[in-house]
């Protein structure tokens, strides 16, 4: 039995430190940088600017631990995988800098800059006329002996996601509340688990996905994943048809509470980060942001209080992002 000084067991065989000692000169540790705003009054906000990523995003970091992790005839078999942008990319370049075959399965109308980045980065690129066909596609390919690469649930894509949360540990101990986006639940899963095993229960961990996508949502209430009748959101990157078995287990366990927001709140809190930080960020990696200052993310908690808003994605299109820069003008 541990005492009551030490760590409490994660509840999962995964292991952050580990993890963060892959990516360690490969993936960057991103900056932690303060955001002032009317909206933020009272509060110590802070964003963890993964938008400034190896490939843009995140999704570096759980590449990078899958494909340093494969046994040599997983790295002739090559990889596969399903994503509408991010993580493919992520894969893509991981898998190159490794000298291993990549297949990424895209949705056709993801966006067109995600799918030449990943036909740049030497995969092959398969299209899929729906998300369900986009699937069928990678299960083919994983019948036929590619591994799979689950952009979300699966153990070493959530520990290699987690080590932001470990970062937000480390280099701000006394942080209250932290704001994670949802997709699939990859995200989510490792930071809140990275935080409570460093931090313990006095962090809260809130989670942002939006309303026309809520899929842990509707998992949470169900009791177990389910599939979305249909997807109303525009916000690419957090719209995927189901959240993971894994990932609902952890958020179900570990996450405080879920706030869902509307699309034209994010692209408001996206139009704030580009046009008065300066950053290159997507919609989805705003969606954080949206919540804490539109979408009632914080509402109930005591202030002041210190909050750290994870900034998870920086390839936005390119004409959307031209749009919202003139639009500022």
């Amino acid at each position: 039995m541990s005492s009551p000084d030490s760590p409490p067991r994660l509840p999962i065989d995964v292991s952050f430190v580990s993890a963060a000692q892959r990516i360690h000169g490969v993936v960057k540790r991103t900056p932690l940088v303060p955001f002032q705003h009317a909206l933020s009054a009272g509060r110590d906000l802070r964003l963890k600017l993964e938008c400034q990523q190896e490939t843009g995003s995140f999704k570096a970091r759980g590449a990078w631990n899958q494909i340093s992790q494969l046994t040599e005839s997983e790295r002739q078999a090559g990889v596969v995988t399903t994503s509408s942008g991010n993580h493919g990319r992520a894969l893509a370049w991981a898998a190159q800098r490794a000298g291993v075959p990549a297949t990424i399965c895209m949705p056709a109308d993801a966006y067109p800059n995600k799918i030449e980045a990943c036909r740049a980065l030497g995969a092959d690129v398969r299209l899929g006329a729906t998300r369900p066909e986009t699937d069928a596609l990678c299960r083919a390919l994983v019948a036929e002996g590619k591994t799979l690469v689950h952009p979300y649930d699966a153990l070493r894509t959530i520990e290699g996601a987690g080590t932001v949360g470990l970062e937000l540990a480390e280099d701000w101990p006394d942080v209250d509340v932290v704001v994670v986006p949802i997709g699939g639940g990859g995200l989510i899963s490792g930071v809140a688990l990275a935080l409570r095993d460093r931090l313990g229960a006095g962090v809260q961990i809130v989670g942002v996905e939006p309303a026309g996508a809520p899929t842990m949502t509707r998992a949470l209430a169900a009791g177990h994943p389910v599939d979305l009748p249909e997807i109303t959101t525009a916000v690419q990157g957090l719209c995927p048809l189901n959240v993971g078995a894994l990932n609902h287990q952890i958020v179900a366990d570990n996450v405080d509470r879920i706030v869902l927001v509307e699309d034209n709140d994010v692209f408001r809190a996206q139009a704030l980060l580009v046009n008065e930080l300066r950053l290159v960020v997507e919609p989805a990696g705003a969606a954080t942001l949206a919540a804490v200052l539109f979408g009632g993310a914080l509402d109930g908690l005591d202030e002041p209080y210190s909050v750290a808003v994870v900034i998870s994605g920086g390839n936005p299109a390119p004409e959307q992002l031209v749009a919202v820069r003139e639009a500022a003008r």
